[in-house]
């Protein structure tokens, strides 16, 4: 029995031995371009990750000058309105005095609508101007959005396959290690590739 013992137990410890293999160069040069594949991937989901933050902006941006726009619009339509009913207020009256018998009222109520005209036409431009602007914030806002919604589909998709890829790199890092049984490389091979540099 006690034989029986002894065997079993130095089969035990042989096969624990013998199951770790000593670190050899292959595998630390393999252990090296797994470590640079995962530092690349991780490069590479950085990368992704701007695009996404990009898109993110570009979308962000889109919204608010959509927004603005839009409340201007809704300011220069009450301004024109406005602006175009003061007009007739104050141009109504002087119409039924230019048409008056009175040559001298006439004349100068005439001279009051050119002067009102005058004002009436700069207001306006002025508010067309506001308003080509403002139609300008908005077809950019809808661009920017457009664009944004465009690339944040596809920016984020590579972002996904790149957590994937640094994913499984780190994976087969992982089971490399295992499979040699070593949590990290031996110092006595860290020394002699120090020394080799």
């Amino acid at each position: 029995m006690k034989l029986y013992l002894i065997t079993l137990c130095a089969l035990i410890a042989t096969a624990t031995i013998s199951a770790q293999k000593p670190w050899t160069s292959r595998d630390s040069s393999t252990v090296e371009k797994l470590k640079k594949t995962i530092t690349l991937s991780e490069a590479k989901v950085q990368k992704a990750q701007v695009k996404v933050d990009y898109a993110d902006s570009l979308i962000q941006v889109g919204s608010s000058q959509l927004a603005e726009g839009k409340s201007l619009k809704k300011q220069l339509k009450t301004e024109t309105k406005s602006l175009t009913k003061q007009y007739a207020v104050d141009k109504k009256p002087l119409l039924k005095i230019s048409k008056s018998k009175n040559r001298d009222e006439a004349a100068e109520a005439k001279a009051e609508i050119k002067a009102i005209d005058a004002k009436f036409k700069i207001d306006s431009k002025e508010l067309s101007n506001k308003t080509k602007a403002n139609d300008k914030l908005i077809s950019t806002g809808e661009r920017n959005l457009g664009k944004g919604k465009g690339y944040i589909k596809t920016y984020e998709r590579s972002l996904k396959d790149a957590q994937a890829d640094l994913q499984y790199a780190q994976e087969e890092l992982d089971w490399k290690l295992e499979d040699l049984n070593f949590d990290e490389e031996p110092e006595s091979e860290k020394k002699g590739k120090k020394k080799k540099k």
